[in-house]
């Protein structure tokens, strides 16, 4: 009797390697973009990004003496730095190497996921083809493609790559106990995953809940025992030993649970209430991937109570009721249960109590890796093989890339960007500001100003720089309309709210163009009493000297920007201007 067909491993390979092909060809139009949000930030406001050059100590200064949060994870870090050295780092480059990195991941994912079926006892096939499968259900998902465009999150799916790492040698090591190399390979995957980001540190609670998920090995329950308590010690003393290295005291977290934390308009526990909403929304789209699903900026009313909104209560009773059942069935769907306990356990650092930003869909990159496995495996269990396998992963590779070219269209576009972020947040103050800058920038301020005054009707539960953000941005529109008063009055009740550094530079601006040099050069008074190195503070000192006819003055406030920011074009112009005209009156514009 013949033997059944099998897909063999090459075969995987090269399907592996398509879907990852149609995934790059999917996302080539998001080059087009350009940085948004914390890449706009980081790279744009960062002098490191702004010179090519890569030296030792370059690459010490920027991780050790960047005031930026982003540059203390310096794997992340130094790639950027290598990728502006080789490449010019822009958002071309940026997202056309995540778009890599992403497919680097289905391999390692396709790896993870056969050993892991291996030690649950399925033959070489199922595991072969369920790995396939679970390994482009995950990849190709188009919700995992705003994580992947959004260019720093390199972060996040770099510490994804050496987390994957970390669990494919931990399963070595069940097979090959006393393998010292398996054993440092995960010592050191932990410390690359904690290099990109401190999500990695979960690692160890990952590695349990996968532990408690497998069969016992040859080597017997007395080392699976071992290995449980081993892990369950990792569990509890790292995270303790981190909290306590970085500062915090067991107090100070029990207190910032009932505290509101600054800058933000909820306090943790309503935060943690709030992500039971938010984490059947994730997983929601994540069966659901449709584009017109998609957004980048998610955006929730924080909850206030259990029953305040009434969909609190139910979305966590839907959360125990999904424990639950899975815990009950564990033996019968152990790839179930553990689907989806490595999906909350992976969201215990971003989505409980640490008073971080709601929601952010690049939080479920990692926890979502196993949640597609279950239906992997039924499918390659099926009779007809392979073409149970390899009609479905066909399938996968000509459909599933059209949802990321859906949102590559929309990020190859700033206005469309922010326009499908107001549409499917309208809540979020965020993308209305954005939004309205775009069409600021486009010298179309009337506009601008319609759409700001539609995000303070619409948005709620911001913080206060968020709402001085909007009555800055509406300042600066009525300001390019010539609306000098509103405009005065908008910046006024936006510095009221928050002294935020740019909208105080504006007010300056705004105050030379109505040629009143004294509040003017209060602002910048303010502005140095908050941010002394702010990078256009003494510029601007300069340009109301100049107002004044104070020409020493201003040179001398241009030799300080120059001296603090060498690179500042403004001033080496503005400074070659008064050179050069030592005997006339330099006329200074606000702009």
């Amino acid at each position: 009797m013949p033997s059944k067909p099998q897909l063999k491993g090459p075969l995987a390979m090269a399907l592996l390697m398509a879907a990852a092909i149609a995934i790059l060809a999917a996302g080539w139009d998001a080059a087009g973009g350009r940085f948004y949000l914390d890449s706009e930030g980081y790279f744009r406001a960062v002098s490191y990004f702004r010179d090519p050059s890569l030296s030792w100590q370059k690459i010490h200064d920027a991780i050790f003496s960047n005031p930026y949060p982003a540059a203390q994870r310096p794997i992340p870090t130094i790639s950027f730095l290598i990728e502006n050295n080789l490449l010019g780092l822009s958002p071309k480059s940026g997202r056309i190497i995540n778009l890599v990195i992403h497919g680097l991941n289905i391999f390692l994912l396709f790896f993870l996921c056969r050993r892991l079926l291996l030690q649950f006892g399925k033959d070489r096939r199922t595991a072969i083809s369920a790995a396939l499968l679970g390994a482009l259900l995950w990849g190709l998902n188009p919700f995992h493609a705003d994580t992947v465009y959004y260019v720093i999150q390199r972060m996040t799916t770099l510490s994804a790559s050496f987390y994957l790492l970390g669990t494919i040698a931990y399963l070595r090591t069940r097979e090959s106990p006393g393998s010292r190399v398996w054993w440092a390979a995960l010592a050191a995957s932990f410390a690359g995953g904690l290099a990109c980001k401190e999500n990695a540190a979960l690692l160890p609670l990952g590695l349990l809940v996968l532990e408690s998920a497998l069969p016992p090995d040859a080597a017997g329950p007395q080392a699976r025992r071992r290995r449980l308590a081993w892990l369950l010690g990792a569990v509890v003393v790292l995270p303790l030993a981190g909290a306590l290295a970085l500062g915090y005291s067991p107090a100070g977290i029990v207190r910032s649970l009932l505290e509101k934390s600054p800058g933000r308009e909820f306090t943790s526990l309503q935060r943690l209430m709030t992500e039971g909403r938010v984490l059947m929304h994730y997983l929601s789209l994540l069966l659901f991937p449709h584009p017109d699903r998609l957004a980048f900026v998610l955006k929730y009313p924080v909850s206030q109570s259990l029953f305040n909104p009434v969909t609190t209560i139910i979305a966590w009773g839907a959360i125990a009721i999904l424990l639950g059942a899975a815990s009950f069935y564990k033996k019968r769907y152990p790839l179930v249960w553990l689907g989806l306990f490595w999906f909350l356990i992976n969201h215990l650092l971003e989505s409980t109590v640490i008073p971080l930003e709601i929601a952010f869909v690049h939080r479920n990159y990692l926890p979502s890796v196993f949640l597609f496995l279950p239906v992997a495996v039924w499918l390659a269990a099926q009779k007809r093989q392979p073409a149970a396998t390899i009609i479905p992963a066909a399938l996968l590779i000509l459909l599933l890339p059209f949802g990321w070219n859906a949102r590559a269209a929309v990020w190859s576009d700033p206005a469309r960007f922010w326009q499908d972020s107001v549409e499917k947040s309208p809540g979020s103050l965020r993308a209305y500001i954005n939004l309205g800058v775009m069409w600021d920038i486009k010298g179309q301020p009337a506009r601008a100003l319609e759409i700001y005054q539609k995000g303070i009707a619409n948005a709620y539960d911001e913080n206060p720089a968020a709402w001085s953000s909007v009555y800055c941005n509406m300042g600066i529109a009525s300001m390019n309309l010539g609306h000098y008063g509103p405009a005065d009055s908008y910046m006024t009740k936006a510095l009221s709210l928050a002294p935020l550094p740019d909208c105080l530079i504006n007010m300056a601006k705004l105050q030379l163009r109505v040629g009143n040099p004294g509040r003017a050069m209060q602002a910048m008074e303010k502005l140095y009493r908050i941010r002394p190195r702010h990078p256009k503070l003494h510029l601007m000192r300069a340009r109301i000297y100049l107002s004044t006819g104070q020409r020493e003055a201003a040179r001398r406030e241009l030799e300080q920007e120059l001296a603090l920011f060498p690179g500042s074009l403004e001033a080496s112009n503005l400074l070659r201007r008064l050179d050069a005209h030592q005997n006339k009156t330099v006329c200074c514009s606000a702009d």
